[in-house]
C-alpha cells in the first residue's frame, strides 16, 4: 500500500497544477456567478420537463461552449433522456385477513404503494404474505433471505437498511449500509424473485428519513425512466408500511416485533410465511416526455477512449408548496452549488495543458426523481463502462467557508480513496467518513448508477470542519440546514453571507485529483470486501 502510495504522489509531482495563463485555477467570481444565476428565481426551482428546463439548459451548455469544450454526444451538448411519469391512486386501505380477523392500514398515515409498472389498473387479491427478513440475497455474506421458499405472485414484507445496522460488526460491514440496505435494491430483488408485492416496514433510524418522506411518495406524481419494456419486469407494487401497522401485523401473526427482528438478524435467516392475506389496488396515469443531460469534452492527447467523468445534476424541486410565502425551491446549495464546481473544473482543464486520458463533464437531470439522469447515460454511455476510468461527483456544497475536513461518503471502497488523501494533504486537509454512514449516502447521489456498473466512484467535500467555525458550531450550522434549509425555498443565494471558499477549494482538489487520473495509465481498483469489485473485474476481464 505504501508503494501504491509513493507512485500517485511521483504522478501528483510530475502532473503538477500550473494552466496555460498562470491565472487562478478555480474563480471564486465565477463560482459565485454561477449560483447566483441558477438559484435565481428565473429558473423557478429548474424542475425537469417545465419552461424553466429549456433556460437551465441553455445557460449551461453555453458556459460550456465559452470554456472551449466539445460537444460530448456527437457533437451535441445535449443527450435526451426519455422519462414517463406517473400519477397513482391506492386504495383507502391496505388490507391483511389474518386468523384474529381484518387489520386494515390507512394510506398515507399508515402505508404507501407506488409502481413503475405501466398498467393502469392492479390488484393484490387476498396475496399470500411471505416474511422475507432483509430482503437480500449476499452470497458473499452467505445470505439469502429467500431461501426455500417460492414468492412468485406473492407479497413480502421485509425490514429496512440491512443486518449490520447499529452494530460493529463486519457481518455486512456494521454499522455502513451495503447496497443491500438500500430501499430501491429492496425492491428491485423483489421483483428479480418473482414477488408480486414488496412491503419495507418503516423506522426512521434505519431508513435516515421519518415517515413523511415516505409518505410524499404515495398518491403523487413519481418520475421514471420511460422502459421500453413497461416495467414488465417489476412488483405491481413497491411500498411501505409504518413501524406500528408492522407490529400489529406481527402480533395477528403470534410474533412480537422485536421478535421478528431478532429472526431477520440470525446469520442463517429462513424467510416463512405469516398466516395472512393482503389485498389492495393502485391506479395509474401515464404520460411520456423526456429531458436531457448536458455533456461536454476535453479529447485526451494520447489515450482518448478512456474517460474520467465529472458529475453534476441540474435539476431541483421546481415550484411546490409555498413556505412562508416563498414557493420557488431555488436549490442553491442543492445543487447550483456543484453546477458551478463542475463548470469551474471544466474551465480549469482548458486552461491547462491538454490531459492524456479524455475529461467529460456531464451535468444530469432528474437526480432528485431517482438519479434518472445518470442512470440512462450509464445505460446509454458515449465511453463504454470498461474505458471509463472513474466518476467523480459531489452534491449539496454548504456555503460556510473552507474546511479542514474532506469528508468521504464510500470511503473505504476504492483505490480513489488514496488519490484523494495524497492531494487532501497537498491542501492542508484531513480525511474523514461520513458521519452517517447508515444513511446510505454512497448509493443515493449522480456517482451510484456508474458504480452499479463497476466504476470507482469519489463522493466527497468539505463538510465536519469549516475553519471559521470549528466542528461543534459546524455541526450545529449542518443540523440547521437539514432542518430549515435543505428542499425548501430558503436554499437560496444570499449575496452579505454566503462564503464560497470552500466550493473553491474543493474545486481546486477534485481538479488536480482529475487532472492526476487524466494523465497517468492507473485504473484504480475497488477494495477486497466491496461489494462492487467483482463487477469491475469481470468488466475489464481481471
Amino acid at each position: 500500500m505504501k508503494k501504491e502510495f509513493l507512485i500517485i504522489l511521483i504522478v501528483i509531482f510530475l502532473t503538477g497544477c500550473t494552466n496555460k495563463s498562470g491565472k487562478e485555477i478555480i474563480s471564486y467570481a465565477n463560482i459565485e456567478k454561477h449560483i447566483a444565476e441558477l438559484a435565481s428565481d428565473k429558473y423557478m426551482g429548474r424542475a425537469p420537463m417545465t419552461d424553466a428546463e429549456p433556460l437551465v439548459l441553455d445557460y449551461i451548455s453555453t458556459q460550456m461552449k465559452e470554456i472551449g469544450l466539445e460537444g460530448a454526444n456527437s457533437g451535441s451538448f445535449f443527450q435526451d433522456v426519455p422519462i414517463m411519469s406517473v400519477t397513482s391512486r391506492i386504495s383507502n386501505t391496505l388490507d391483511f385477513e389474518t386468523l384474529k380477523g381484518k387489520l386494515s392500514f390507512n394510506k398515507l398515515a399508515e402505508y404507501v404503494a407506488f409502481s413503475q409498472k405501466v398498467e393502469e389498473e392492479m390488484f393484490l387479491e387476498e396475496s399470500e404474505v411471505v416474511f422475507a427478513g432483509f430482503g437480500i440475497t449476499a452470497p458473499e455474506f452467505g445470505r439469502n433471505d429467500f431461501e426455500g421458499v417460492d414468492v412468485k405472485g406473492k407479497t413480502i414484507i421485509v425490514f429496512v437498511n440491512d443486518p449490520g445496522y447499529g452494530t460493529d460488526d463486519p457481518y455486512f460491514k456494521g454499522n455502513t449500509m451495503t447496497y443491500y440496505g438500500r430501499w430501491t435494491y429492496k425492491f428491485e430483488e423483489a421483483a428479480r424473485q418473482g414477488a408480486k408485492a414488496c412491503f419495507i416496514v418503516h423506522e426512521t433510524g434505519p431508513a435516515g428519513y421519518p415517515w413523511e418522506v415516505v409518505r410524499n411518495n404515495g398518491e403523487t406524481t413519481n418520475l421514471y425512466l420511460a422502459p421500453e419494456d413497461g416495467y414488465k419486469n417489476r412488483c405491481s407494487f413497491e411500498g411501505w408500511i409504518t413501524r406500528g401497522s408492522a407490529e400489529k401485523l406481527f402480533a395477528a401473526c403470534g410474533y412480537s416485533f422485536e421478535e421478528m427482528k431478532e429472526k431477520a438478524l440470525v446469520k442463517d435467516f429462513k424467510p416463512f410465511e405469516l398466516p395472512v392475506t393482503a389485498s389492495a389496488w393502485i391506479k395509474s396515469t401515464f404520460k411520456e416526455g423526456s429531458s436531457k443531460n448536458v455533456c461536454g469534452l476535453i479529447k485526451g492527447s494520447t489515450r482518448p477512449e478512456e474517460v474520467i467523468i465529472y458529475t453534476a445534476h441540474w435539476d431541483h424541486l421546481g415550484v411546490g408548496t409555498p413556505v412562508n410565502d416563498d414557493s420557488i425551491y431555488n436549490g442553491a446549495t442543492d445543487n447550483a452549488s456543484a453546477v458551478s464546481w463542475m463548470l469551474e473544473i471544466a474551465r480549469a482543464f482548458k486552461n491547462g495543458k491538454q490531459p492524456e486520458r479524455s475529461v467529460l463533464f456531464l451535468a444530469v437531470t432528474s437526480e432528485e426523481s431517482g438519479l434518472l439522469g445518470s442512470g440512462y447515460y450509464a445505460e446509454n454511455p458515449f465511453f463504454p463502462m470498461n474505458k471509463t476510468v472513474a466518476v467523480i461527483n459531489t452534491d449539496v456544497i454548504l456555503f460556510l467557508g473552507k474546511f479542514k475536513d474532506v469528508t468521504v461518503t464510500g470511503i473505504g471502497q476504492s483505490e480513489l480513496d488514496k488519490w484523494l488523501e495524497a492531494e487532501a494533504a497537498v491542501q492542508g486537509r484531513y480525511i474523514a467518513p461520513d458521519p452517517n454512514p447508515e444513511n446510505g449516502m454512497f448509493f443515493r447521489s449522480d456517482q451510484f448508477p456508474f458504480v452499479k456498473k463497476g466504476v470507482p466512484a469519489l463522493f466527497a467535500k468539505g463538510y465536519i470542519e469549516a475553519e471559521k467555525y470549528g466542528r461543534d458550531e459546524t455541526a450545529k450550522l449542518i443540523a440547521d440546514y437539514w432542518a430549515n434549509t435543505y428542499h425548501k425555498p430558503s436554499d437560496e443565494y444570499h449575496a452579505e453571507t454566503d462564503d464560497f471558499s470552500g466550493l473553491v477549494q474543493d474545486a481546486e482538489l477534485f481538479y488536480k485529483i482529475g487532472l492526476n487520473l487524466a494523465n497517468s495509465i492507473e485504473w484504480p481498483k475497488w477494495y477486497e470486501g466491496s461489494e462492487f469489485k467483482s463487477i469491475r473485474e469481470e468488466s475489464l476481464d481481471l
